[in-house]
């Protein structure tokens, strides 16, 4: 078995998105801790004025499925940030609400509960594969 890869100071920062409630400065302070850089945005207006001032690794956006806004959201980030890897964080575990934001723009999909180590190795291999070889 491989040891755990720590992220290094080299990845780009995180932008943490969460317009819904206070999942987005908790989900922040745990990747912090696990040594990521992470901004967060807590309304989609800020969420998409960050991607325009900042060059971002990653996205990770907490999606409420029952909320239109929040597709609406992630479709505008992704044009917006065409090559920004985006992790979606759902509550439904339902197949055609994951082909939904997938669809929609993520590039992977986590249910909630989830470990933040399954987020953080998620993190760490889209920064390796973002790299310059």
């Amino acid at each position: 078995m491989s040891a755990i890869h720590t992220p290094s100071a080299s990845y780009l920062p995180i932008l943490v998105v969460d317009a819904n409630g206070p999942a987005a400065q908790q989900l922040a302070d745990q990747l912090r801790h696990s040594g990521f850089q992470t901004d967060v945005a807590s309304s989609y207006s800020a969420a998409q004025t960050a991607v325009h001032t900042r060059h971002y690794g990653s996205l990770v956006v907490v999606a409420d499925l029952s909320q239109p806004a929040d597709l609406d959201c992630l479709a505008a980030l992704r044009k917006k940030a065409p090559r920004v890897w985006i992790i979606a964080i759902s509550s439904t575990a339902h197949a055609p609400a994951q082909q939904v934001l997938l669809d929609g723009g993520a590039d992977s999909l986590l249910v909630a509960p989830f470990s933040v180590e399954d987020l953080t190795a998620r993190l760490s291999a889209f920064a390796r594969r973002s790299r310059p070889p």
